[in-house]
């Protein structure tokens, strides 16, 4: 249960968080490659490539400070159809990755819009009663792609990770948020999707945790979980 007469400031994580509604991202790119662009994917031809384009983007980084989403979305599904392609797994018919890649992006950035605008509501109404710290794993451009979603007048702050050169799941990129901000460990809420990137660091540290997901893992621990934004309200 939340102590919610201790609480003073929400900790949210920005991946399959706020711009997805608690999906992990590589089922939402795989939904866009085979519902959105029809191609022949399963989750285990496509989870290499996923892993491959994520460890690329956090050793190359890719991306300057103001990088758009699309654009960062753009780098990010062309590396993923290069890796399927050199891997064989796809059709030999698709021959212009970039054009492809672009769509790609297109849909992936729309996917994000429409995931943020649900959560405009509930982050509105929180920031009125709390202070909002957005804490992520990210590549250098958290600060512009937060602005140009139009959440960054909601938060008190902005830890990208590529920034501050720490990653989770190493707690000290929350506890560098808990130094910024200057609360307690337990006068403060951590939300996030990831119980090993969020959850369990949080809960290291001493702070109040709420677990988004649609599906609970054996052996996980007994924690406040959500399944909608939404219920932040109820909640707190």
């Amino acid at each position: 249960m939340i102590q919610t007469d201790r609480v003073k400031a929400l900790f949210f994580d920005y991946g399959g968080t706020l711009d997805t509604p608690f999906i992990h991202w590589m089922d939402v790119y795989l939904q866009i490659y085979t519902e959105k662009l029809g191609l022949e994917l399963t989750a285990g031809t496509f989870r290499p490539a996923y892993v491959f384009t994520e460890q690329r983007m956090e050793m190359e980084h890719p991306v300057q400070t103001d990088t758009s989403l699309t654009e960062t979305q753009r780098v990010k599904t062309r590396w993923q159809l290069e890796h399927l392609k050199n891997s064989g797994a796809l059709p030999g018919s698709v021959t212009d990755i970039e054009s492809l890649a672009l769509e790609a992006a297109r849909l992936a950035v729309s996917f994000s819009e429409h995931s943020i605008a649900s959560a405009f509501p509930v982050i509105r109404d929180l920031a009125d009663r709390y202070s909002l710290v957005l804490v992520s794993n990210y590549y250098g451009n958290l600060r512009h792609v937060v602005h140009e979603m139009g959440l960054a007048p909601y938060f008190l702050s902005l830890i990208d990770s590529t920034v501050v050169g720490i990653r989770k799941p190493d707690p000290a990129l929350w506890k560098i948020a808990l130094e910024e901000s200057g609360y307690e460990p337990d006068e403060v809420v951590v939300i996030g999707d990831s119980m090993k990137n969020d959850i369990r660091p949080a809960l290291e540290l001493g702070c109040q945790v709420i677990h988004g997901t649609h599906r609970l893992e054996p052996e996980e621990e007994p924690v406040t979980r959500i399944s909608s934004l939404n219920e932040l309200l109820l909640l707190l």
